[in-house]
């Protein structure tokens, strides 16, 4: 199992640790293009841990899935947070086996 399906697991089954264990340490999630979202594992873990807390029925499913190189770019439906789903795209990009970038969309 790569990486971006660790960290979508771990992300389904609200389980902090093993999500935040998929990035750098020195993370970076862009709103794309270039605009900073987190800039460090610490900002991330607090922002998805109260993520967690607050939506605790939140699914993310993959739509489609596209890897290519060093990147996956997910078109993701998201659950648990609205009356309606939520779509999202996610670009990560992996270095060793760890997220080291993303962007959305």
């Amino acid at each position: 199992m790569n990486v971006v399906e660790r960290q979508l697991k771990a992300y389904n089954e609200k389980d902090i640790n093993r999500f935040i264990d998929c990035y750098s340490d020195d993370i970076v999630i862009y709103e794309f293009p270039d605009k900073v979202r987190f800039a460090s594992k610490t900002i991330m873990r607090k922002h998805y841990q109260k993520l967690f807390d607050t939506y605790p029925d939140m699914n993310a499913e993959i739509v489609k899935r596209i890897e290519q190189g060093f990147f996956v770019i997910d078109h993701e439906k998201i659950t648990g947070r609205s009356e309606d789903p939520l779509f999202a795209t996610a670009i990560y990009e992996v270095q060793q086996d760890i997220i080291v970038k993303v962007w959305f969309l």
